[in-house]
């Protein structure tokens, strides 16, 4: 079998239905970054259990401009072809319904009608879900109905985290009784908003003149927005799942795992916790609240992998200790679930930080290349060293030990990180 995997990291910007530009910088990113879909070779990208890694191929579809080169070890043996180069591979090994071997399996990273239309230019058959069954599942709208909270150390429940909006009057409500629970603002979701992106942050109850302006964009299009109250974020952790089709001769929704994330004060992405050991009972919640809406996404005919983010909170009017269950739901791969991917460089009782950060940080230098330290630290490089010719501006490593205190010294110079995990939320005093 050969696995071709379409790195359209920015996905969720396919299914808007206003157009919205990628920047030259959002376009670096995923050229740097989105070679490591290529971690998830020798492994059924929604599956826990890897097929014979023998018989299976993986290519990562790249630009003409963006080939990756100073690969690690972690992606050696997978192919990166341009598109042309894939078609004329496609073109001399057709798909068959008779010889498995030389089967294709099309697998981007989240499904859209521009993702359809790349691997059909590639002569490449595809089973995808219906489009608009992906959009409604990565939706606002859809995450709102999901959207409830627990008191870790107690019994109150909430069930509406959120309010969904679709007037200007009803922003500036929401903003408002946003502001009177949390004296660090609120953000602004748009109805498709993932990874930290097309959203707006703010402290005031007096909206800006370019906030008024994204709001009023969303709405000429008919679409929705969705206002929190900005929490003192304590962990977060992504969940990931694997739905089947209804088709599928064993369509039971599978849990793959959980991997908690690395975030910077405004809540982006930096990183992933993959861990040997189950995942922390705090999150056992959550799994079987998020299990539900992988049902409910079944039920709606999506299938495909499907990460589900919750987080630990610190409630700002009694200092308390909140699980809000789901707060991204994710029809699609996520970085959680490359993350855990290298579950398989783990040894009994290691963590691992999966770290992406600028390449002249910690992650990639003469000294740090998949090698041992002191303390019984390694480093294992994860990206590659060169896009296109030029030096990668982003990287990513992971670094893996026994001991999570070494762990964290090691990687403490990365900048704008925050390694507090649940290990250590049992020693916090609560009031």
């Amino acid at each position: 079998m050969t696995r071709v995997l379409l790195p359209n990291l920015f996905f969720e910007e396919e299914l808007q239905s206003i157009a919205i530009p990628t920047s030259p910088k959002a376009r670096q990113l995923v050229a740097e970054i989105g070679p490591t879909m290529g971690l998830l070779a020798g492994e059924t990208p929604g599956k826990s259990t890897p097929p014979d890694a023998r018989s299976l191929r993986s290519i990562v579809v790249v630009a003409e401009d963006a080939r990756p080169d100073d690969l690690p070890a972690a992606l050696q043996g997978v192919e990166f072809l341009t598109m042309n180069e894939l078609a004329a591979r496609v073109a001399l090994e057709p798909q068959s319904d008779s010889d498995q071997s030389k089967d294709w399996e099309a697998v981007p990273w989240g499904w859209s009608h521009s993702a359809a239309a790349i691997f059909k230019r590639a002569g490449l058959r595809s089973r995808a879900p219906d489009i608009n069954v992906v959009r409604s599942i990565n939706s606002r709208q859809f995450q709102s109905t999901f959207d409830a909270a627990i008191e870790i150390d107690g019994t109150q429940r909430v069930d509406a985290f959120g309010t969904l909006c679709r007037s200007p009057p009803e922003v500036t409500a929401a903003i408002q009784a946003a502001c009177e629970y949390s004296p660090r603002g609120w953000v602004i979701k748009a109805d498709l908003s993932h990874a930290s992106r097309n959203r707006l942050l703010g402290s005031s109850t007096d909206l800006r003149s370019e906030h008024r302006a994204w709001l009023e964009t969303r709405f000429a299009s008919g679409e929705c927005v969705y206002v929190e109250p900005w929490m003192e974020r304590i962990s977060e952790c992504g969940l990931q799942f694997f739905v089947p089709s209804a088709e599928s001769p064993t369509a039971t929704i599978e849990f793959i795992g959980a991997a908690e994330m690395l975030t910077d004060a405004a809540g982006r992405y930096r990183g992933s916790i993959v861990r040997s050991a189950p995942q922390d009972a705090i999150w056992q919640p959550a799994i079987d609240h998020c299990l539900q809406i992988a049902k409910t996404a079944a039920s709606k005919g999506y299938f495909g992998p499907l990460g589900i983010d919750c987080m630990v909170f610190r409630c700002p009017k009694h200092k308390s200790r909140w699980l809000r269950l789901s707060h991204d739901i994710n029809g699609r791969l996520t970085m959680g679930r490359v993350a855990l991917s290298l579950r398989r460089f783990l040894e009994a009782g290691e963590t691992g930080f999966w770290v992406h950060d600028a390449t002249d940080s910690i992650l990639r230098n003469e000294k740090t290349s998949d090698r041992g330290f002191s303390g019984g630290v390694r480093i294992v490089q994860t990206s590659p060293g060169r896009i296109g010719g030029k030096a990668a501006r982003m990287g990513t490593a992971f670094v893996v030990s026994a001991d999570s205190d070494v762990l964290r010294a090691v990687c403490t110079g990365i900048p704008g990180q925050s390694f507090r995990t649940t290990r250590n939320l049992g020693s916090e005093r609560h009031s």
